[in-house]
């Protein structure tokens, strides 16, 4: 064979080598990413037009040592080695985000949003470098869906999420939760930044929960109910609560407790002035439903530190009962102050038992009668209700009480009380009661 032709199909098959052992640093991944064009075809480009230089190298070579086949058997596998070390080195990075998908591929991922809720009256900015840090990278993960620079005013227990986090479709658990922000009431700077059990909300994702999304009334008739939302409640004094919610449900997953930071290890960009804070702590409104999510309703009040991760989480031996007054089917739908919420179908209402609960502050309680369904709308006052609550289990924190609903069959009267084996407290000061037509 001509000495030339076969120096050139040397080179050529150092060339086909050479990319096959590219294939097998990347793992046989030829496609990582949505391009139309494979990045990985850019550097096969680059190893075909290796060949021709591969083949001067060989005359070179073949020149000086007499054409010895030797020379350039050594001078091939040296042209490999080279080659695979390069690929090995310049590779590294496409091999981690190979490596990253192949684990995103198989790791479980939800449709949910990510989002920030607070006590009403008392907003936060949220300051660059908040985000929920996903267990798992890879190309299509958000890094955070969380909104930086930005004030959260809503009220507690009900997520506030962005545009950011409902447009980015499905993501994988986060392992942990990295928060900064200021508090405008109280003038000071936070950061929390801590581990979070990603396979307890993964189980919360894979359960579900019971959804009544027809008005049934009924376990039987409901669907399974997906959470939706994986948001930080942020309190007064650093306190942080994480849940995990969709449509009238909530739930509690894990409380932490931030460290106070100078303003000096904020970012200069991050930081608050004092006119920017007049500004907030000013914007007010009233508004007619309660729901009033821009007004400092505290503003140069003493700020109730810990209650929101104390007082409020405290749980109690409680039921409800209902008198008859001629209802059919009933479901409850239940608020609680610490942000929970769920719902309670006709089957379990009619075995309830006594549960260990926190305190409500909403009942929802729906009732068919005379093939007319019908909603009594119970709000407690707060103090009035935590009130009852330790009178009647002062001397024992198991205490069994019953909320006594009484409802007239005409539908016209309704009165409520919290009730012990021995004492019965009215509810005097309920912020709503009422009936109504659903």
């Amino acid at each position: 064979m001509n000495y030339y032709l076969k120096t050139l199909l040397i080179s050529a098959f150092i060339g086909f080598i050479n990319i096959l052992i590219y294939f097998v640093i990347l793992d046989v991944s030829i496609v990582h990413n949505s391009s139309i064009i494979p990045k990985e075809l850019g550097v096969i480009v680059l190893i075909l037009i290796a060949i021709p230089i591969q083949f001067l190298i060989l005359l070179v070579v073949g020149y000086f040592f007499d054409k010895s086949d030797n020379s350039i058997f050594i001078t091939s596998i040296l042209c490999i080695l080279t080659c695979s070390l390069i690929l090995w080195f310049t590779s590294a990075h496409d091999r981690a985000v190979f490596d990253n998908q192949q684990i995103y591929n198989q790791t479980e991922n939800y449709e949910y949003n990510q989002g920030i809720s607070v006590p009403e009256g008392y907003p936060i900015k949220l300051l660059s470098g908040s985000n929920f840090s996903l267990a798992v990278k890879s190309n299509r993960n958000p890094s955070t869906l969380l909104e930086t620079d930005k004030v959260y005013y809503k009220q507690w227990g009900l997520s506030e999420s962005t545009v950011k986090s409902e447009s980015a479709g499905k993501a994988a658990v986060p392992n942990s939760l990295n928060l900064y922000w200021y508090s405008y009431v109280e003038n000071k700077y936070y950061e929390l930044n801590t581990e979070i059990d990603e396979e307890k909300i993964s189980a919360y994702f894979r359960k579900g929960f019971v959804r009544d999304n027809q008005g049934k009334l009924t376990n039987a008739e409901s669907v399974n109910g997906k959470y939706n939302d994986l948001f930080a409640g942020i309190a007064p004094g650093g306190d942080v609560v994480l849940w995990i919610g969709g449509v009238n449900q909530t739930d509690e997953l894990a409380v932490f407790k931030a460290n106070e930071i100078s303003v000096n290890k904020i970012r200069e960009e991050d930081i608050v002035n004092e006119e920017a804070r007049k500004k907030v702590l000013n914007d007010t409104c009233t508004c007619v439903d309660n729901y009033q999510f821009r007004k400092i309703i505290n503003n140069n009040k003493p700020i109730p530190f810990g209650i929101w991760t104390n007082k409020y989480r405290q749980k109690y031996n409680w039921k409800i009962l209902v008198n008859d007054f001629g209802q059919g089917k009933s479901a409850y739908n239940l608020s609680f102050f610490n942000g929970e919420d769920f719902a309670i179908y006709n089957e379990d209402v009619l075995k309830l038992s006594y549960l260990k609960l926190v305190t409500p502050n909403y009942i929802i309680f729906t009732f068919i009668k005379n093939e007319q369904k019908y909603r009594a709308f119970i709000e407690f006052e707060e103090d009035e209700i935590f009130n009852h609550f330790e009178k009647l289990t002062e001397n024992n924190k198991e205490e069994p009480l019953d909320f006594v609903i009484n409802i007239s069959s005409d539908l016209t009267e309704m009165s409520v009380q919290l009730v012990s084996k021995d004492t019965s407290l009215n509810f005097e000061k309920l912020k709503t009661a009422s009936i109504r037509i659903r």
